[in-house]
């Protein structure tokens, strides 16, 4: 289906539109979390090296859970941004109930059962006593940020399905700047008071996840947030298994593919931790500065999920193609900034995130070859975000599999357990990771004709 050059044109104005008024706080939100995590790093980067690699170890499992929560997340926003297009607008509001009714206590299973028992998940990455002892002790107060992690992933999700970026962004100013000064306070301390370390850090995340959270139930409870305006008349807490059936056959492929990445983290660490603290604590710090590169891809992963499914439930197949093509143009200059980024100023980085000038120099060296990734990763994100909505749910799950499982782990096995390589051949495998993911997406993509799925839609109704 085409129309005028000036329908065209007109299109292409209200795609770009849509598209920034999401991308575009969604950037800022990540821009206010890189600066928190920036900042936060900096100030454990001033510690001991076993404190910063105790954090980067805890961290790994606390992101687990944190990454299978957001998978689930996704699946939410794919389901209202769907009903949001056919004006179903009290399901909206049912679907993201019915997500906090299934994931908060889930969430609450998985911090007691760290909470009881965080020695063998610690252990298997590190037997080094005193890493031990100090990540045990911090992960077990991170843990409680996690029920506080579930609420806000669900908050997020009614927001964006919605369209509004917005107000996640703003929650994240709140969070953040709690997070930076109950963080600098509980860490450094002040006056005769001399602070916890890497205890206050760990307090600090806690408090910011919670204020988080109960921000965002806030504004949408309020008189006149969405919520307030979609009410259903069903009580909270009765579940409605195909309600919930749909949500996770939406999320669960996608915290799939999260756990993935977070369960190859741990791996890598555990290959990394050979090496020693030193070159661990260069990997933690590194990968704070890699989350530069991440931003517009995050932004674009939330436009191409939410707004293509807009699409698909308007059956509108210009505005889904539009929306398509602008998003990877977008995205590749994106990618071509934050690659820039990477290159020129991996030194910068580092010496902003620590004052060790050998933790320096290992880490430069992993935010340099990391330049290689923008670009694949974010052009990956739309493609990946088109697919999840237009039904191919799977399938950014399968190439992330085979881009961790077949490329990314064995290689640094190889690289690092095996062979006993220079740390830099482990960075080369993280970033042709994310090369073949792409080529793989790209492939798939084509093969499916994922870009015709509202026209096939279309075909299907006019027939008898």
């Amino acid at each position: 289906m085409t129309g005028t050059p000036a329908d065209d044109h007109t299109l292409r104005k209200q795609a770009d539109s849509d598209i920034f008024r999401m991308v575009l706080p969604v950037i800022t939100e990540n821009i206010l979390q890189m600066t928190a995590g920036l900042i936060t790093s900096a100030m454990i980067g001033r510690l001991m090296a076993d404190d910063i690699a105790a954090q980067g170890i805890s961290l790994r499992v606390y992101n687990t859970f944190w990454a299978l929560f957001k998978g689930i997340g996704i699946g939410a926003t794919i389901i209202t941004s769907l009903r949001y297009g056919q004006r179903r607008l009290c399901e909206c509001r049912r679907t993201i109930e019915q997500t906090y009714l299934t994931l908060v206590p889930f969430a609450l299973l998985c911090m007691l059962i760290i909470f009881c028992l965080p020695g063998p998940v610690v252990g298997f990455l590190s037997d080094d006593p005193a890493l031990f002892g100090s990540s045990v002790s911090y992960l077990r107060i991170a843990v409680w940020a996690l029920p506080f992690a579930a609420v806000t992933v669900c908050n997020t999700a009614a927001f964006n399905g919605h369209g509004n970026t917005k107000t996640p962004m703003y929650i994240a100013l709140v969070l953040n700047a709690v997070n930076i000064a109950l963080g600098f306070l509980l860490i450094f301390g002040v006056g005769s008071f001399s602070g916890f370390g890497l205890t206050g850090a760990a307090v600090a995340t806690v408090a910011a996840q919670a204020t988080g959270a109960l921000t965002g139930l806030f504004f949408l409870y309020r008189q006149g947030g969405y919520f307030s305006d979609e009410a259903h008349g069903r009580p909270f807490f009765r579940p409605e298994p195909a309600c919930i059936r749909e949500i996770y056959r939406a999320g669960v492929p996608a915290a799939c593919e999260n756990v993935f990445w977070q369960l190859a983290a741990i791996l890598l660490s555990k290959i990394i931790l050979l090496y020693g603290s030193t070159h661990f604590a260069a990997y933690q710090l590194g990968l704070q500065a890699e989350v530069v590169c991440e931003m517009p891809g995050i932004g674009f992963t939330t436009a191409a999920t939410a707004l293509s499914a807009r699409a698909i439930g308007r059956r509108d197949d210009r505005l889904y193609r539009t929306y398509f093509s602008r998003m990877n143009r977008f995205s590749l200059f994106t990618g071509i900034f934050t690659s820039l980024l990477l290159f020129l100023f991996p030194s910068l980085f580092m010496q902003f995130l620590t004052d060790k000038p050998d933790i320096q120099q290992l880490g430069a060296s992993y935010v340099f070859i990391m330049g290689l990734t923008p670009i694949p990763q974010d052009l990956n994100k739309v493609f990946n975000g088109f697919m999840r909505s237009s039904g191919y749910r799977r399938t950014p799950m399968g190439i992330s599999f085979v881009g961790i499982w077949i490329v990314r782990v064995p290689l640094a096995f190889l690289f690092g357990y095996i062979l006993h390589l220079d740390i830099r051949f482990i960075w080369f495998a993280i970033a042709l990771d994310q090369i073949t993911r792409l080529a793989l997406s790209f492939f798939i993509f084509r093969r499916k004709q994922v870009i015709g799925t509202v026209s096939r839609m279309l075909c299907s109704q006019s027939q008898p």
